[in-house]
């Protein structure tokens, strides 16, 4: 169980609403599209970073408006790719969620 399903499950208990919802509750995604980018690591090979930024979502593909999300945003990233490159890339080794701020 992820931390975000652990609280959510917590939340579920506290509010004493087991049927809430099944998982997480729904949100609205909230992201801008094109905030990504990809870089190399070392043992991982390439790996794309996908800025959720103020998503209230689980950044988990198991969710299935974060799947959306991700297979959207990495097609464009690799279309990206291909073009600063001048190589098709198929699939990224890594797929990383994750949440810049800045002011």
């Amino acid at each position: 169980m992820t931390s975000f399903e652990s609280f959510f499950s917590a939340l579920k208990k506290s509010l004493d609403t087991p049927n809430a919802y099944e998982v997480w509750p729904d949100f609205e995604p909230h992201f801008e599209e094109q905030e990504y980018a990809w870089t190399t690591l070392r043992s991982l090979g390439e790996v794309l970073l996908l800025n959720c930024g103020s998503c209230d979502g689980p950044s988990d593909t198991r969710h299935n408006k974060c799947r959306d999300c991700a297979d959207h945003r990495t097609e464009l990233a690799s279309q990206s790719y291909q073009k600063a490159t001048s190589r098709p890339k198929q699939k990224w080794n890594i797929i990383v969620f994750c949440r810049i701020y800045s002011e």
